[in-house]
């Protein structure tokens, strides 16, 4: 069986050179740009911009890792196009615009694509869906290129090569996804889905700085000094987790992306080339090194978890009262909203309602939500496992049925 290559290259600093030298270094030992790109295709460049903020924050891929990928690929005489969706319903060149890839887009002579609109896409090897709404700019390239960021995620544990897809997603779009497929396990399928679907050619990630903590919007930056490099977006992924000494089993999308032929998280089935891996790892950084807890649909398994399981908090002296957690809700009726003072007073929370997406926090701009286990989960961590393992065995027995 042929292994899935995996590279890593040192890059010290986001100095423009260092980048250069750095991506090229990587894609030359991979094949060289001309295996992923020829003359006169328009070729889609997806970093992860999320909502756009200051690249320093190390919430988006940084222009400068942006830049050193489209200097790569333009010299294939490739038509460059790039874009990300941020989550809600704000407008893509906004977001790209704070996080300073519009600019550096602009200079490069490299064109914004279509992301604020999509169109349903046939997809018959999809697990979860057979159909799913995709970025005109996403539907109109001949070939992507992914370039995800490294960072911790309360959700799916990282967020990195797979779900950097999850952007060629429009914004509004994303929302409902949330809301019919609030299980773990579903929801990693359909990302998984998502990345088959867009099928990047090539991986390139940005782990010069990644983000621990409270990712992937209020985390801290966190040096690593790397940039990753790969076609198999799973063994990208499972690599990066080793670097941080999480259980690459412990990424949601890591079994449903092997499983779905993705490509895989499995050590003995990957080879990693330049660097070498033992030199970086780094078994401090900030990372829930524990699996991702499903939330059943059972009306009792579901209360029973609601006691034990991690839930957002907001940090009311954080807490600017955008409104924004409220507008990216998914559920309906909503499950953080504002209260009877409306905006004098921060959004409060209905639990029963929230369905764990923590869409909220990765959106938040203040870094004013947190994810905390509840007080009970805390001094009595069996009712967790009992309740982790309840919930398992019924979306186990509910996914026979189906």
């Amino acid at each position: 069986m042929e292994k899935s290559v995996v590279a890593l290259v040192e890059c010290d600093c986001y100095d423009q050179s260092c980048v250069d030298d750095a991506v090229q270094r990587g894609v030359d030992l991979l094949g060289g740009a001309a295996r992923f790109a020829s003359p006169d295709e328009n070729i889609l460049l997806k970093p992860n911009i999320l909502w756009g903020t200051d690249p320093q924050r190390c919430v988006v891929t940084h222009p400068a890792v942006f830049r050193a990928v489209g200097r790569v690929f333009k010299k294939t005489g490739a038509f460059l196009k790039y874009g990300d969706s941020p989550g809600g319903i704000q407008a893509s060149l906004k977001a790209l615009k704070r996080s300073g890839h519009f600019d550096v887009a602009q200079q490069e002579g490299i064109e914004p694509a279509d992301f604020d609109n999509g169109k349903p896409v046939s997809h018959p090897k999809g697990v979860s869906s057979k159909n799913l709404v995709i970025a005109n700019g996403v539907i109109e390239s001949d070939g992507v290129i992914s370039i995800p960021k490294l960072k911790t995620h309360g959700l799916t544990r990282l967020t990195g090569a797979v779900k950097n897809q999850y952007g060629c997603v429009p914004g509004g779009v994303k929302g409902d996804y949330h809301a019919r497929f609030p299980d773990i396990a579903e929801f990693s399928r359909l990302v998984v889905d998502v990345c088959s679907l867009v099928s990047p050619r090539l991986y390139i990630m940005d782990a010069v700085y990644a983000m621990e903590g409270n990712g992937p919007q209020s985390g801290d930056p966190k040096k690593m000094g790397l940039i990753i490099l790969s076609t198999d977006p799973v063994a990208l992924d499972a690599v990066a987790a080793r670097l941080i000494d999480l259980n690459p089993q412990y990424i949601s999308t890591s079994i449903a992306g092997k499983e779905a032929g993705l490509g895989t998280y499995l050590e003995e089935e990957i080879e990693i080339v330049g660097a070498e891996i033992q030199k970086f790892i780094d078994k401090e950084f900030d990372v829930v090194r524990k699996p991702v807890e499903p939330m059943p649909r059972s009306r009792f398994l579901k209360s029973l978890k609601a006691q034990v399981i991690p839930k957002p908090v907001i940090l009311q002296e954080k807490c600017t009262r955008c409104g924004r957690c409220v507008q990216v809700c998914p559920v309906d009726p909503k499950a953080v909203n504002w209260g009877k003072n409306q905006r004098k007073s921060p959004p409060v929370y209905d639990y029963k309602e929230c369905i764990r997406c923590f869409c909220c926090h990765e959106m938040c701009p203040s870094r004013a939500i947190v994810i905390r286990r509840p007080l009970i989960g805390k001094l009595f961590p069996f009712l967790s496992f009992i309740g982790l393992l309840a919930s398992s065995r019924f979306v186990q027995r509910r996914d026979r049925k189906k």
